[in-house]
């Protein structure tokens, strides 16, 4: 007789998948401020998160994928952000990884952040999108916990 109280394999299957990409996904602010924004790579968040490189690509096919799932997550996310004992703005940092590797990334969540303008196009947009991560690098605060 199943329990309905008790969660389905596909069930604990998913959660499995979602804390890892979120174990990722902490992985990824590490590295980038350990090392800087633009040095970002697919080794070390895989080192850091503590899976293979090929488990990490088992998710996410290429750095740009895993970068636009970041901005999605915590572009959707309304929890408090917490990271090894420093507080950060995930989504600020998740779009200073995203300006370093394309500015184009930062489409994922130009609309929740209100700021694709239809009447830029070309270089002025990319303008517009380095005014944005420059916003959301103001928005990083570290402080001791």
């Amino acid at each position: 007789m199943i329990d309905p109280g008790r969660p389905t394999i596909a069930q604990t299957a998913a959660a499995r998948r979602r804390e890892l990409k979120e174990r990722l996904f902490d992985a990824a602010i590490w590295v980038a401020l350990e090392n800087g924004f633009g040095k970002v790579t697919l080794d070390a968040i895989a080192r850091q998160a503590g899976i293979s490189k090929g488990g990490l690509l088992h998710h996410f096919a290429t750095k740009k994928d895993l970068i636009r799932a970041m901005l999605k997550h915590f572009a959707d996310a309304a929890s408090d952000p917490h990271l090894a004992g420093i507080e950060v703005d995930p989504l600020a940092v998740a779009a200073l990884i995203a300006a370093a590797e394309d500015t184009l990334l930062l489409e994922t969540i130009s609309t929740k952040l209100d700021i694709q303008r239809s009447d830029l196009a070309g270089p002025e947009q990319r303008t517009a999108q380095l005014a944005l991560a420059s916003g959301l690098a103001c928005r990083i605060s570290l402080r001791d916990t």
